[in-house]
């Protein structure tokens, strides 16, 4: 079965995002505001890069959990979940959060998980990385 262009983004977030476990909370900023809204979340200490920068927009639902203070908590567990429109069904619990409708555009469902955990959907995500200086 062929993917399409979010499952295949979604697999190649995780493959970073699997590099990037262990790492640590730099910054997390939210911007709600009008018709524009983001989650801007920049990870440091990877096992590859300096820097990864994780920007979702056309947030649906963003929840932080901070016992710690958010800036170099680390993460366990990092993970992106594709979220169809219609017709196939999604994880337990995610409908709670977002009600699916007909207009409703595909969606990506990211989780950071450790001491600070960070829950966000959103309708366009992008994940870029940074490398050591000196390397190409």
């Amino acid at each position: 079965m062929r993917l399409n262009r979010v499952e295949q983004a979604c697999r190649a977030f995780n493959e970073i995002f699997e590099l990037c476990e262990g790492c640590f909370v730099d910054t997390a900023t939210f911007v709600a505001g009008g018709d524009f809204d983001y989650l801007d979340v920049r990870l440091v200490q990877t096992k590859k890069w300096d820097l990864v920068s994780v920007l979702l927009e056309d947030v649906r639902f963003f929840s932080i959990s901070k016992p710690t203070e958010v800036r170099g908590s680390f993460f366990d567990e990092l993970s992106v979940t594709y979220l169809p429109r219609l017709g196939s069904p999604w994880p337990d619990g995610v409908e709670a959060l977002v009600p699916r409708f007909d207009e409703l555009p595909e969606l990506f469902w990211t989780r950071f998980v450790g001491p600070v955990m960070i829950e966000a959907i959103s309708a366009r995500m992008t994940v870029s990385v940074s490398q050591p200086e000196g390397t190409s």
